[in-house]
């Protein structure tokens, strides 16, 4: 029954049938005065369409029940009709392989791009869009719901300047910004690529979405590395530039009036040294060439050394930007750590740290330096009681060229490069550094913390120890 359903006479029975009704039913009056001649009409045509019908519908119903007996049946004693049920079963089988492997196929796409990293966009010749992989959906903060069947400009945004056959003519790349979903402002590059059949009929467009958030915001960095290198050199140059020029006007004449403008210019030229020795420092830690020389030293007496030669430089250099007279204090262990951190290094940590720690701390401030021994570490903590950091500013201090106070800075001729160095330095060596900071004129701390093993306290026993520093060293200063 089900056969005959589906099969091509019954269908035109049916098709028969509506038209007649619909005739009927459209010209009622005339068919029910003339009914004997529309049921002629009726039965004469229907056994016309019958005839007409039946012979290809029988055919391919015998057709269908012949191949499902060679399918079904041992034909094996006949060798055509086993040739036609080998090709048959062939047939059969490539068809399935062919649908299974569009299948698989199928699955291989739609994995790949659910797990790609890029977004992609696929549209119809309408410019509407009908795919949109995981990635797209998370770039752009919405569903497939939300993309499917609208236009790719407004899904991008981009509807105020292209339109679907602008996209279609230029292939242009652009870059968008967007919120992502999780709320994070992220840039998109977008490039377009027409998609076309076989025949060479566009039908539709495929947009690729880059996430270039991070590649945008080095570049950014890197324009404003740039403007602050030249700056920060082009200030002291004029300055230099100036005092040269008034000594060769006549200034030089004047010894007291020669002697400043020379010391002031040999300040700037200082300055300009050490700030391109910072950026030669940071170069090599950028291109991973800043090697370090490691050594096993006993860090208390390291610590105790470096306090004092800076104590000894903060009283006795007038010259150095501090503002007066400071007072050291130190909390070490009474025996000896030993770390394995090359010296020079943490030299230049401790320089900068404490030299800013001088530079910003009022006469007659507490400088602080503690050491701590943990599990598997040691805590290096240095404060001072000078300006203070605010909170909007603590997790800004270890970036490149950030200065607190512009200022203070231009006065103590700060690059705001140092503290970017030694971030670099303490994460070279495995340990990590912060800052903390109640607020402004609450002083500051940083605290240093490096990988420290007991295996090294084997040292003690084969080292010499140094009894100059045996007895409590409170105070540098008095």
């Amino acid at each position: 029954m089900n056969k005959f359903v589906h099969s091509l006479l019954f269908r035109g029975v049916v098709a028969h049938l509506l038209l007649f009704v619909f005739l009927f039913i459209k010209d009622l009056d005339f068919f029910c005065a003339n009914i004997y001649d529309f049921l002629i009409y009726y039965f004469t045509s229907l056994i016309i369409l019958i005839l007409v019908l039946g012979q290809p519908s029988r055919t391919l119903s015998r057709i269908s029940d012949q191949l499902d007996h060679l399918i079904e049946s041992d034909v094996s004693e006949n060798g055509e009709l086993s040739n036609l049920s080998d090709k048959v079963k062939i047939l059969g089988k490539s068809i399935s392989i062919s649908r299974n492997n569009l299948e698989s196929q199928r699955n291989q796409l739609d994995s790949i791009l659910t797990y790609m990293v890029d977004g992609v966009i696929a549209t119809d010749r309408q410019g509407n869009v009908i795919l949109a992989n995981t990635a797209a959906q998370n770039y752009l903060n919405q569903s497939a719901q939300d993309l499917l069947d609208h236009p790719i400009t407004k899904v991008l945004n981009i509807s105020h300047e292209y339109s679907f056959y602008d996209l279609l003519e230029k292939e242009p790349e652009l870059v968008i910004d967007t919120i992502n979903h999780l709320g994070k402002p992220i840039f998109l590059r977008v490039k377009f690529v027409l998609f076309r059949r076989e025949s060479g009929f566009i039908a539709g467009i495929v947009a690729v979405l880059n996430d270039k958030t991070e590649q945008e915001k080095l570049e950014q960095e890197q324009k404003q590395f740039v403007s602050n290198v030249s700056h920060e050199l082009r200030t002291p140059l004029t300055s230099v530039k100036a005092y040269l020029e008034a000594l060769e006007d006549g200034a030089i004449h004047d010894p007291e009036v020669a002697h400043s403008f020379i010391h002031v210019s040999l300040n700037e030229t200082n300055r300009m040294i050490r700030m391109i020795s910072d950026l030669l420092t940071l170069s090599r830690i950028d291109q991973k060439k800043l090697p370090l020389n490691k050594e096993v030293v006993n860090f208390v007496d390291f610590l105790r050394f470096q306090v004092g030669r800076l104590a000894q430089l903060a009283d006795a250099d007038p010259l150095n930007n501090f503002t007066g007279k400071f007072h050291f204090v130190v909390d070490f262990p009474k025996g000896p750590i030993w770390l394995e951190i090359d010296p020079d290094k943490i030299t230049q940590v401790i320089d900068n740290i404490i030299g800013n720690a001088l530079k910003y701390s009022p006469d007659g401030g507490e400088i602080r330096v503690t050491l701590v021994v943990k599990p598997s570490k040691v805590l290096l903590t240095i404060s001072d009681q000078g300006m203070g950091i605010s909170k909007s500013d603590l997790a800004n201090v270890f970036k490149r060229f950030y200065r607190v106070d512009q200022a203070r800075n231009s006065q103590t001729g700060g690059t705001g490069l140092g503290l970017s160095i030694v971030k670099n330095i303490i994460t070279l060596h495995g340990g990590s550094i912060d800052a903390q900071s109640q607020g402004i004129g609450k002083g500051t701390s940083f605290i240093i913390c490096l990988p420290y093993t007991d295996q090294l306290s084997d040292y003690n026993n084969n080292q010499e120890w140094d009894a100059t520093f045996d007895s409590e060293f409170d105070e540098v200063n008095e």
